[in-house]
């Protein structure tokens, strides 16, 4: 396991690296000019434009860009955004907090409710809760993410008033407010933003643990223990749920990069001050340096959910620990 573990971390450190490079030279080939960011509509002469030009880094060749990034990643220096003049690595800080924030609660409720839901439609087919099940989730997969919150701001925000539709916090709420109305008005902004993301994307959980589920429940082992006397409960929890979470985990990796796009809509909709929408604002700014640093966030991100879902699946199925 040791070995395998090493072996695997090593793969996860060369593609995440890769993925980086590749993202650098994407972004250095982008149409426009950042300095535009820095300039405005200021005019400069030619001098101070060379002068930016240089200090930026904007004037280098690809290959420079490219080894000018490593060496700095390797000091944790990603530069500094454009359109704020701070350390990328400052603001990135600023922006990851709300941005877990959401996404491991999204991945929570997945987990949790999306699992329990798919392994109760696969033992209860045919009911008319199963139906209802099954055409919600038809409803989650087919709607854009961006339709799913636009449709919740307009009905609790717009029309019924009970929730704020933009930011994590309320701006003129006192800093010396109780703790348990600050938390109150945290709650409140995360809501709407939270009840989207697990709409879009609980659908995928729910679908996969039914077909699991399903074939884990055609098995001789839960036909001999439903032969037995045993309740569906029991039946369910105890030989149903752990070998139909073994081809679920393998998914995990592929549900994260799902996470960070819808993220970067969710955010984008409801200007969560989260990392989605940093990417999307650096990127109709230009600020190469920031789309960099959002980006290898992202990528370091997903290579590590890909990970986990390897190390899970050795976890869940004994078969997968054998050298």
């Amino acid at each position: 396991m040791t070995g395998w573990l090493a072996r695997r971390s090593v793969d996860a450190v060369v593609s995440a690296a890769a993925a980086i490079l590749l993202l650098v030279a994407l972004v250095h080939v982008m149409p426009g000019d950042p300095l535009a960011v820095i300039l405005g509509d200021r005019p400069a002469d030619a001098a101070t434009v060379a002068r930016l030009r240089e200090r930026y880094g904007i004037d280098r060749s690809l290959p420079q860009a490219l080894g000018d990034f490593a060496r700095g990643a390797v000091r944790g220096d990603l530069g500094i955004a454009l359109s704020e003049q701070r350390p990328v690595t400052t603001v990135l800080r600023e922006h990851v907090g709300p941005t877990l924030l959401l996404g491991s609660l999204t991945l929570l409720i997945n987990f949790t409710v999306g699992l329990a839901l798919g392994l109760w439609w696969a033992l209860h087919p045919g009911t008319m809760r199963s139906r209802i099940v099954s055409a919600a989730t038809v409803v989650g997969y087919a709607l854009p993410t961006f339709a799913i919150g636009m449709v919740l701001v307009w009905i609790f925000a717009v029309e019924l008033g009970w929730l704020p539709v933009a930011g994590s916090s309320d701006p003129l709420l006192p800093a010396d407010a109780p703790l348990s109305q600050a938390v109150v008005d945290r709650l409140e902004h995360l809501v709407l933003p939270l009840t989207t993301m697990v709409m879009a994307t609980i659908a995928v959980p729910i679908r996969q643990q039914r077909s699991a589920a399903r074939a884990v429940a055609a098995q001789p082992w839960v036909r001999a223990a439903r032969a037995r006397g045993l309740s569906p409960v029991v039946v369910a929890w105890r030989h149903c749920w752990r070998p139909a979470l073994t081809p679920i985990v393998t998914l995990l990796g592929l549900w994260l990069p799902m996470l960070v796009s819808g993220a970067v809509l969710v955010e984008s909709v409801f200007a969560w001050p989260g990392l989605g929408t940093l990417l999307a604002e650096a990127t109709v700014n230009r600020d190469v340096p920031l789309v960099i640093g959002a980006g290898v966030l992202l990528v370091i991100a997903v290579q590590l959910g890909s990970l986990l879902a390897d190390v899970l699946y050795r976890v869940v199925d004994p078969a997968q620990r054998q050298p």
